[in-house]
């Protein structure tokens, strides 16, 4: 599926959220860039179209907000109705709450809330419909997979060492909707930058600073998580690389309460080593026989 569908099928999917809406042609009134025109009667059930969603996104990257793009959804009602936008923007939030999408052939996309915004706008036919907009950054969670030795790998694989239980992004394989949760956490390992440290004639050391990010709903397991991944780095000292090589601690940092989908809660730096030349086989340059 693309970004497009699995939104879709994640909003049309949310019971606590369908539950509001009205319901066109037998699905939730749930439309992407722009809806049936407020002239058309066919289709609708019980001949009301209101509340409806309305939902767009534009994956243009905004530096300033360290973002791959943005979704914008709408909530659309009548301003003599009983339910307002307002009562339902909590059902889209947490719709689109620690939830990871994948769509075919792409990288992980996590939704994080930006603002909601209330407007109004009058009808043809001269009614009133009021609506709030959420709007939401778009985070990719590209694969950092790169070449051996690989320090993000090797990350991951530590991690999901400590916790078999958690969703380790580029590590385990993924579905196209992914739902964090306190019982299954998601963990995503990112390298930020790799510096020369050193150079040996066998060698070049090298510093590359990983960040990690757990992505769980409830505070206190989140916290959890990071503090026990952080200790244990800082007892092992160092983590064995894919190659079988030491990736050694350089320096660790721990921030409980930066942003978790944007920045990550621990930053590792690893000090590791790059074979400048390969090891060579003994090679068998001639046999000699012996009379027994």
């Amino acid at each position: 599926m693309t970004l497009e569908e699995l939104i879709y099928k994640r909003l049309t999917g949310s019971e606590a959220l369908i539950k509001h809406l009205a319901s066109y042609n037998g699905a939730p009134a749930v439309f992407s860039a722009s809806p049936p025109d407020e002239s058309q009667e066919e289709g609708w059930a019980g001949n009301t179209q209101y509340p409806m969603l309305v939902y767009s996104f534009d994956l243009q990257a905004n530096t300033e907000r360290h973002s791959a793009g943005a979704l914008s959804v709408d909530l659309l009602c009548q301003n003599t109705a009983d339910i307002t936008p307002e009562a339902i923007v909590p059902a889209v939030r947490e719709c689109l709450r620690d939830v990871i999408l994948k769509p075919e052939g792409g990288s992980p996309y996590c939704f994080a809330w930006a603002r909601t915004d209330a407007f109004a706008q009058e009808e043809k036919n001269g009614g009133m419909t009021i609506g709030s907009e959420v709007r939401f950054d778009i985070l990719e969670y590209p694969t950092q997979e790169t070449t051996d030795p690989d320090p993000v790998m090797a990350a991951s694989k530590y991690i999901k060492e400590l916790f078999p239980e958690c969703l380790i992004m580029g590590y385990d394989r993924m579905e196209e909707i992914t739902e964090a949760t306190a019982d299954k956490p998601v963990v995503y390992c990112r390298l930020e930058y790799t510096d020369k440290s050193r150079e040996t004639n066998t060698v070049a050391w090298m510093d590359g600073r990983i960040a990690v990010h757990i992505l769980c709903p409830e505070t206190g397991t989140r916290v959890k998580i990071a503090a026990a991944i952080a200790n244990r780095m800082s007892l092992d000292g160092e983590i064995t690389m894919l190659d079988h090589s030491p990736m050694f601690i350089k320096r660790l940092q721990a921030n409980y309460k930066s942003d978790y989908l944007k920045d990550g809660q621990i930053f590792v730096t690893g000090h590791y080593g790059i074979l400048r030349r390969q090891a060579k086989p003994h090679a068998l340059q001639s046999v000699h026989a012996r009379n027994m």
